[in-house]
């Protein structure tokens, strides 16, 4: 198996998701290429000796195995494993809850074939919310081209992205100081100088959750973290921003949610922090009480 694959899949199931059986289907219905893939689950101790096997009918490919891992090893270090492990010269990281297009691996050979140059391939796909009562909808992401001021302010690669092995050979991997280790992982590749591709299809889906209350509470620290592992991707304000928060710096706030504040919100946030500690709201309020009555007066 190893020895004639050229594209490993590596799906991280340590959690046990009961997408997973959907995810696999889904990559048993490619169009072509599927000789030539290996997939690796990574697993906990959780799951029973004839998973494998299940999973191979599903997938149609008899190349798939179990990687398990110790309970409470962290999901990036799990990943690293799972890549020194696999035989592929393309990497493709994929959650239980992600599905291909049929024409997924037929486009993505066709794009890195007909563009040498190219280290990572990204494309748009759909959204779809398992839960519509909670005011989510399902829908078309289109992805913009790829563009170093818009990574630095949100991830927007989307799921299902293809890198060479090339590309995984010049950054350093998975990093478990941050959950959003995908994005920090993008952002390793184009600090690196890798080339990122566009496609401008849905070759994926993913479902749409509801984002936990606790997600948003660390949403500070873990943006933070990514731009300390990074810092000269980003501008001096904000690496100045990240360092602040980390701190508990009164003036830098968590902004957006998923959303890193560029050099001008930095600035206009130390600026409205400046304003407040000189009492300016207070002065503001004054005059306009003053401004009222003397409309009243006249």
């Amino acid at each position: 198996m190893g020895d004639t694959s050229h594209i490993s899949i590596i799906v991280s199931d340590q959690e046990t998701h009961r997408s997973l059986p959907r995810m696999l289907q889904s990559v048993g219905r490619q169009s072509t290429g599927l000789g030539a893939v290996e997939i690796i689950v990574i697993g906990n101790g959780s799951h029973a000796p004839d998973d494998p096997a299940a999973w191979a009918a599903i997938a149609d490919t008899r190349a798939i195995r179990l990687m398990e891992v110790a309970p409470g090893t962290p999901p990036g270090e799990a990943l690293n494993r799972a890549v020194e492990d696999a035989s592929g010269t393309l990497l493709l990281f994929m959650r239980p809850d992600y599905r291909l297009d049929p024409k997924y691996l037929t486009t993505a050979l066709s794009v890195f074939s007909e563009f040498p140059e190219t280290d990572v391939m990204y494309a748009d796909y759909i959204r779809m919310a398992q839960d519509k009562s909670q005011g989510l909808r399902s829908g078309l992401v289109q992805l913009p081209d790829f563009d170093d001021s818009l990574l630095q302010t949100v991830n927007f690669l989307g799921p299902a992205v293809m890198l060479r092995r090339r590309a995984w050979e010049r950054v350093q991997g998975f990093r478990d100081n941050t959950v959003y280790r995908f994005w920090d992982l993008w952002v390793q590749a184009a600090s690196a100088g890798c080339a990122f591709y566009h496609v401008d299809y849905p070759l994926a889906s993913c479902e749409l959750i509801k984002t936990p209350f606790r997600e948003r509470a660390e949403d500070g620290r873990r943006k933070a973290m990514l731009v300390i592992n990074n810092q000269g991707y980003f501008h001096i304000h904000t690496v100045r921003w990240a360092l602040a928060y980390l701190r508990g710096d009164g003036w830098a706030q968590a902004y957006s949610f998923m959303t890193i504040p560029d050099s001008i919100e930095v600035t206009r946030m130390m600026h409205d922090h400046t304003m407040r500690s000189m009492g300016t709201e207070v002065l503001v309020r004054e005059a306009i009480r003053q401004f009222d009555r003397s409309t009243r007066q006249a």
